[in-house]
């Protein structure tokens, strides 16, 4: 009868711990699995995540970094707190390397912040504070110590499931402004983008304008590859309180030719720009200057590509809305007009195989 006991209890025993490591099993397994399904969804997420860096300016005007982060993959990107930005640059002397915290307030030192999110242009049309694919991030940072003059640097920006993308930039120590080829739309409006502290880095486009037997006056310089959009170009006033009095000095890679005489004198051709700035709706907001910067051609540089510059005194401007955009428009101007059928004038923008000291660019 003890026996029998015995044998029935450890064949409870069995039982049960059967049972417990058969739970434990099913459990292990379970958490396996759930644990293998994480890890799938993050990779998946991984795979559908990507960012490229636009741009990478330094703003001589407020001493600081803009950014531009294009969604390029096909997950939404959000919690900007959690996002890694890392900057390695000199001062001139010493090198540093920082990694900037995300900051919603006022922009302090060694500090990031989101200015804004929109596509191809100023405006957010949905999800506010989502960063959709195709859609840019603009961002500005604040170093110190600052950046020293004719320097460069190195912007790495990091997404929280780490995927990133790095760029280098140029601090000139002056204003440099360069006209590229990329789009900037306002109010359903296509404009070329101008940026600051970069070079051409594009393949050239031509810009000209003509002018029949003695035509005079003044025109708009237009690409004859795209429809004959005018050489109207933007830079964002975000983050720029005020563009501070300077000599501005435009240079022009241009080009004139005419069928007979042009220029038919001297001096008689220019190329010149106009300042304006422009709303953020599509409106002008003012204009600051028109043909200024006055470039003038001689006799003898006919057909020959030339690098000419002018001189302006920007006077300063308060930015009155920091959505508005500073506008510079090309031109070209003859008094007389040429003595043949046409004359041409046409400015090259955008050309990265140029030497930098030969682009079209303003300085100040």
């Amino acid at each position: 009868m003890a026996t029998i006991l015995v044998s029935i209890i450890c064949i409870a025993m069995i039982v049960v711990g059967g049972m417990t490591l058969s739970s434990g099993i099913l459990t292990s397994t379970d958490a396996t699995a759930i644990s293998v399904d994480e890890i799938s969804l993050r990779e998946g997420e991984i795979a559908r995540t990507d960012l490229t860096i636009r741009r990478g300016m330094y703003l001589a005007w407020e001493e600081m970094l803009r950014i531009t982060v294009e969604n390029t993959g096909q997950t939404r990107l959000a919690s900007f707190n959690k996002w890694d930005v890392i900057i390695n640059y000199s001062d001139g002397s010493a090198y540093h390397m920082e990694w900037l915290p995300y900051t919603t307030g006022v922009l302090g030192n060694n500090e990031w912040q989101k200015a804004r999110i929109g596509l191809n242009g100023p405006l957010e049309y949905f999800e506010p504070d989502i960063l959709n694919p195709g859609e840019e991030l603009v961002m500005h940072a604040r170093l110190s110590p600052l950046p020293g003059g004719n320097t460069t640097g190195e912007i790495t920006v990091a997404s929280p499931n780490g995927i990133f993308d790095s760029i280098s930039f140029f601090k000139p120590g002056y204003a440099l402004l360069t006209p590229h080829t990329e789009n900037t739309t306002i109010s359903g409006t296509k404009y070329y983008e101008l940026t600051e502290a970069t070079v051409a880095d594009g393949t050239a486009a031509y810009f000209y304008t003509e002018f029949a037997k003695n035509e005079e006056g003044e025109k708009i310089l237009e690409n004859q590859d795209q429809n004959y959009r005018p050489a109207r170009h933007v830079f964002s006033l975000i983050g720029i309180d005020e563009i501070p009095a300077s000599t501005w000095t435009a240079y022009y890679r241009c080009y004139v030719f005419g069928d007979g005489q042009f220029p038919r004198k001297d001096g008689d051709v220019w190329f010149v720009i106009d300042i304006l700035v422009r709303k953020a709706d599509g409106t002008l907001r003012t204009t600051i200057a028109s043909g200024v910067a006055a470039a003038p051609i001689d006799k003898s540089e006919e057909g020959i590509w030339l690098t000419k510059s002018g001189t302006y005194d920007f006077p300063g401007y308060t930015v009155e809305d920091e959505s508005d955009y500073l506008e510079i428009v090309y031109k070209g101007k003859t008094q007389q007009g040429p003595n043949g059928n046409a004359g041409i004038m046409e400015l090259i923008i955008d050309d990265g195989t140029l030497p930098p000291t030969d682009q079209t660019r303003i300085e100040g």
